[in-house]
C-alpha cells in the first residue's frame, strides 16, 4: 500500500501534494482563530490612577502573586467576567491600593507601569499595573475575558 501511495505522489508531483495538504489544513487552522484578542495600552493617565490610589467602583480588582506584595494588579469592568484561577479577587479600596503599589515599587525595586486593558475594538475594559508591560488578553463569548498573569519579578540579582 505504501508503494502505491508513493507512485501516486510521483504521478501527481510533489507540488500538487503540497497544495493538497495545505488545502486540507486550512479548515482545521481557521477554527483555531475564532478567539478575539485585546491588548494593553501603556498610558500616563492609567499610571496616575494608581499613583492617586483611585479605585473605580464599576471594576472588580484582582492581584497576581502574593497578596502582600503582588506581581500585578488588574481591575476589570463589571460587564466582563475574568476567567482565571491565577488572578485572585480582592476587595480594593484606596488605602489598600496605596499599600500594594508602594510595596510593589519598593520591595521588588522595579518600576510598575499602568496600562489600559483594551478590547479588540480599542475600548477600555480594565486597567493593569505591573512591571511587565505586555500580556495576552483574550475575549471569549458571554463577555468572558482572559488576562495572563505577569511573570514573577527576577529577584535573583546579578550572578
Amino acid at each position: 500500500m505504501f508503494k502505491r501511495a508513493i507512485r501516486m505522489v510521483e504521478a501527481l508531483g510533489w507540488t500538487t501534494l503540497g497544495c493538497l495538504i495545505i488545502a486540507l489544513m486550512i479548515p482545521a487552522i481557521s477554527g483555531c482563530g475564532s478567539a478575539a484578542y485585546g491588548r494593553l495600552e501603556s498610558d500616563p493617565e492609567a499610571a496616575a490612577v494608581f499613583s492617586k490610589n483611585q479605585v473605580f467602583p464599576d471594576y472588580t480588582y484582582y492581584y497576581s502573586g502574593f497578596q502582600t506584595v503582588p506581581y500585578g494588579i488588574i481591575g476589570i469592568d463589571n460587564k466582563y467576567r475574568l476567567r482565571s484561577n491565577l488572578w485572585k479577587r480582592i476587595d480594593m479600596n484606596p488605602v489598600l491600593l496605596n499599600q500594594l503599589t508602594y510595596r510593589m515599587q519598593n520591595v521588588y525595586s522595579l518600576n510598575p507601569r499602568g496600562s489600559w486593558i483594551l478590547d479588540p475594538d480599542g475600548r477600555r475594559v480594565g486597567i493593569w499595573y505591573s512591571s511587565q508591560f505586555q500580556t495576552k488578553v483574550e475575549f471569549r463569548k458571554d463577555n468572558q475575558i482572559i488576562v495572563l498573569t505577569p511573570k514573577s519579578p527576577d529577584l535573583s540579582g546579578p550572578l
